[in-house]
């Protein structure tokens, strides 16, 4: 983790609320489900509720907490099967004081392993021991997962965290400053609060931290506001994604032609996915917006501009198409 902790600003009440509660969190639901993007802290936020309920129990040993990807679960439950010594797993994971499985969504291509994983969690929460789990979004939202471990997930207690916005985005910098003892002063940390992208994540906050600290090493000097310019360029969106690649993978996802996204069409269909294609060409590239009207069919400014309002508009009530951009940007970012 990049910070042991987590750090939880207005944007994320509720899981201050958890974070804070004395009493078991287990009394409101079992299993625990944290949701949100990568590197919002639902792994820091999930281990800090495990590890205090455990010593509430009284457990002091280091094997009170199970940890496990889900991704590593599925590889520990296939070689399991292959060495026929699947009751030993089952009764690892079923007897571990606090359990915690981060990042369901990771495991949508290994069927047997999450019905595997449904048959644990039914056996952990009929003995009432705890368990906790983590995904990117709502279970019901993520392709691949099977009904049986979707139906195990969200009966509990839901707790949705967000990426830092300011002035939690401030206290985040800070901390990661101090942390590798980087004295940098207010209009430093200005410029970082302005230069990277408001919706960014810890890790991507850390990144910007680390190369000002490399930068500060290679030339033997304390911070200065050209550390902090070059960081917040070497960080930021490049061009390397290419509008041709954003228009390819959002046509073949809505079953188009990329072609059609670039026309004048106003078909509601084909308008939809566009916008889409605008607003992930906008958060994932340096371009700018007269760029990428003219990619787009020679729309200017404004238009993109609008496009791009309605759609993060759209995206907060329309589960299937914000279910649409999520997917669209995580294969885009790991293409």
């Amino acid at each position: 983790m990049i910070l042991p902790y987590f750090l939880a600003g207005p944007e994320n009440r509720l899981a201050a609320f958890i974070g804070r509660q004395e009493a078991s969190l287990f009394e409101f639901g079992n299993p625990l489900l944290f949701i949100g993007p990568t590197g919002c802290g639902k792994t820091a936020l999930a281990l800090h509720v495990a590890i205090r309920y455990a010593n509430q129990l009284g457990y002091t040993e280091s094997n009170s907490v199970v940890h496990l990807p889900a991704i590593d679960f599925a590889r520990q439950y296939a070689d399991a099967v292959a060495a026929d010594v699947l009751p030993s797993l089952r009764e690892q994971i079923e007897s571990a004081p606090v359990l915690v499985i981060d990042d369901l969504q990771t495991m949508t291509t290994k069927s047997s392993a999450q019905d595997e994983l449904s048959l644990r969690i039914d056996a952990r929460v009929e003995s009432r021991r705890p368990t906790i789990l983590t995904c990117r979004r709502l279970p019901t939202e993520v392709r691949g997962l099977r009904p049986s471990l979707v139906s195990r997930s969200i009966p509990g207690l839901t707790i949705p965290l967000s990426c830092p916005v300011s002035p939690t985005r401030s206290f985040v910098f800070r901390e990661l400053a101090m942390q590798m003892n980087l004295d940098l002063d207010a209009s430093m940390f200005g410029m970082l609060d302005e230069g990277i992208d408001k919706n960014s994540a810890v890790r991507n906050m850390y990144a910007v931290i680390k190369r000002i600290d490399l930068w500060c090493r290679m030339k033997d000097q304390k911070p200065t506001c050209e550390a902090v310019a070059e960081a917040i360029q070497a960080v930021s969106p490049s061009q390397d994604l290419s509008l041709a690649k954003i228009t390819n993978t959002v046509a073949r996802h809505f079953r188009l032609k990329a072609r059609d996204l670039r026309s004048g069409s106003r078909k509601q269909h084909l308008v939809r996915a566009r916008s889409l294609a605008m607003l992930l060409a906008r958060r994932m590239t340096a371009l700018s917006m007269n760029d990428i009207g003219e990619y787009f069919g020679g729309r200017d400014h404004t238009t993109v501009l609008h496009s791009i309002r309605k759609t993060e508009t759209l995206l907060q009530d329309d589960a299937d198409l914000r279910q649409a951009a999520d997917e669209l940007g995580e294969k885009l970012v790991s293409s």
